[in-house]
C-alpha cells in the first residue's frame, strides 16, 4: 500500500476502536466478501466492527439479503438507520440526522465505506463528519469507467474534501481515481485484496472432484466463478468453447453463479448446439468443489477492479486464461504465471484454452507460479494490516 505521509504506530490501548463498515451496495459479490473478511481479520484488541447497512425497504436501495444474514451470523453489530421516508429533500435530511446519531449512539472511532460508485455513500461521509467522527475512508471496489457520470467528478469534490483515505484494490482502480476523477493523489491508496489463502488447497483429487460432481473424470473441465453479468464476459467464454470443442473434442465447461443474463447465456449456449458441455450450477456459497473439478480456469471480465475469483483459482493452483484488463495484468504475467488474451475475442480465448489443453506441462508450470505469487502478495492478512495501519494513521 501506498504509506500515508505520517508514522504509523499501533493502536495498542486498552479500549479497542469501533470501527463502522458503511456498506453501500445493492447486489452480492467481491465487495462484500471484502467486508465480511476484513470484519473477521481486524484485530480485535485493537479494532472493533460494526456493519452499517441502509435502512431503505426499496430492494433496489438495500442491501443484499445474502449480506445482512452472512452479517448477522458471524455474530457482528449490524446497525441499520430508520427509514427516513420517500419526500426527496426531507429524507435526506432525515437519513443524515439519522445515520449521524446512529454513529453516535455507538461511539464509533471510525467510519470506513465501501462502495461500487464514485458518488455512492454521500450521506454517509456527511453524517460521519456531523457526528464528529475524524477518520473518514472509503474503499472503491469498482474502477469509476464502469459507472462515471459527465458531473461525477464535481459532485465528489466536497464529499472527498470530508474523507481522509480513498482506498483502491488494485494500482489500476488507483490511476483511474486519479486520471478521471482528478481525485488528490495524497489522498488515494491502493491495498490489494486479498483472500483467506489456508480455505485453498492446491493438493486435491482433481478426478475425485469431477465425480463428486457427476462428471466424467476422463474429460478436461474449463470453469469459472462470477455474477452472470455483462462486464464478466461469460458470451465470450461460449464462443470460445465451440471452436475448442471443433478442434480438441470434449472438455466440459462448468459455469458458477447466477444473475441477471442466465437465461440469455443459456440461450446462447442452445442456439450453437453446446447444452451436452455446458454446466450452468447456479450460485454456490462454497464455489471450491467446483474449482477443485477444473484443470483450468477462465476469467473473461471486461472490467474487474481486481478479482477475488482470479486469486482463488491461484490459491487452488489452477492455470488460468485470462483477458488483458489492467487489474488482471497486475497479478499474472502472461506466460509466466497465466495466459493472457484480449477482452473480448473469443478466437484469442479459445487459443489460449487450446494452449493448455495440448500442453500440460505448461499448464502445470503456469499454476505453480500463480500459487506462488498469490501466496506472497494477496493474503487477507496482508490486506488487513495495511488497513488497520491506515486506521491507525488517523487515530495518532
Amino acid at each position: 500500500m501506498n504509506s500515508p505521509n505520517k508514522i504509523l504506530k499501533s493502536n495498542s490501548g486498552k479500549n479497542p476502536k469501533r470501527v463502522a463498515l458503511i456498506h453501500d451496495c445493492t447486489a452480492y459479490g467481491g465487495l462484500e466478501a471484502h467486508i465480511l473478511m476484513l470484519a473477521r481479520y481486524l484485530d480485535p484488541a485493537r479494532y472493533t466492527p460494526l456493519v452499517v447497512v441502509p435502512g431503505y425497504t426499496d430492494e433496489y436501495r438495500s442491501s443484499p439479503t445474502r449480506f445482512i444474514e452472512e452479517v448477522q451470523a458471524l455474530g457482528l453489530p449490524l446497525l441499520r438507520p430508520v427509514d427516513p421516508g420517500n419526500n426527496r429533500i426531507l429524507s435526506y435530511l432525515k437519513d443524515v440526522r439519522n445515520v449521524r446519531n446512529l454513529l453516535k449512539a455507538n461511539e464509533v472511532d471510525i467510519v470506513h465505506i465501501h462502495t461500487r460508485r464514485p458518488e455512492g455513500a454521500r450521506k454517509a461521509t456527511l453524517s460521519a463528519r456531523l457526528a464528529g467522527i475524524q477518520a473518514v475512508i472509503r474503499t472503491e471496489h469498482v474502477t469509476p469507467s464502469v459507472s462515471i457520470k459527465p458531473y461525477s467528478k464535481y459532485v465528489i469534490k466536497p464529499f472527498d474534501w470530508l474523507t481522509n483515505y480513498v482506498v483502491t484494490v488494485s494500482e489500476s482502480n488507483r490511476q483511474e481515481q486519479l486520471n478521471l476523477l482528478g481525485r488528490n493523489p495524497q489522498k488515494v491508496y491502493c491495498s490489494y485484496g486479498g483472500i483467506e489463502i489456508e480455505r485453498f488447497n492446491p493438493i486435491h483429487d482433481v478426478s475425485e472432484a469431477k465425480r463428486r460432481l457427476g462428471l466424467d473424470p476422463a474429460l478436461p473441465v474449463a470453469g469459472t466463478v462470477g455474477r452472470l453479468s455483462e462486464e464478466k464476459g461469460h458470451t465470450y467464454i461460449i464462443r470460445a468453447a465451440e471452436r475448442v470443442l471443433k478442434e480438441y473434442g470434449p472438455v466440459n465447461f462448468v459455469l458458477v453463479g447466477n444473475g441477471p443474463l442466465e437465461t440469455q447465456l443459456k440461450e446462447q449456449i442452445a442456439q450453437l448446439g453446446l447444452e451436452q458441455y455446458f454446466h450452468l450450477v447456479g450460485f454456490q456459497s462454497n464455489p471450491i468443489p467446483y474449482i477443485e473439478a477444473m484443470d483450468i480456469t477462465l476469467m473473461s471480465s471486461l472490467n474487474e477492479a481486481l478479482g477475488l475469483s482470479l486469486l482463488e483459482f491461484m490459491a487452488m493452483g489452477k492455470p488460468s486464461v485470462v483477458t488483458a484488463i489492467p487489474s488482471f495484468k497486475e497479478i499474472l504475467r502472461d506466460g509466466e504465471s497465466g495466459l493472457i488474451v484480449p477482452a473480448q475475442d473469443s478466437q484469442a480465448f479459445a487459443e489460449g484454452i487450446l494452449k493448455l489443453l495440448h500442453d500440460p506441462v505448461l499448464a502445470a508450470g503456469l499454476a505453480q507460479a500463480a500459487l506462488k505469487q498469490v501466496r506472497l502478495k494477496f493474503t487477507i492478512q496482508r490486506m488487513t494490516s495495511d488497513i488497520m495501519n491506515l486506521y491507525d494513521s488517523l487515530l495518532i
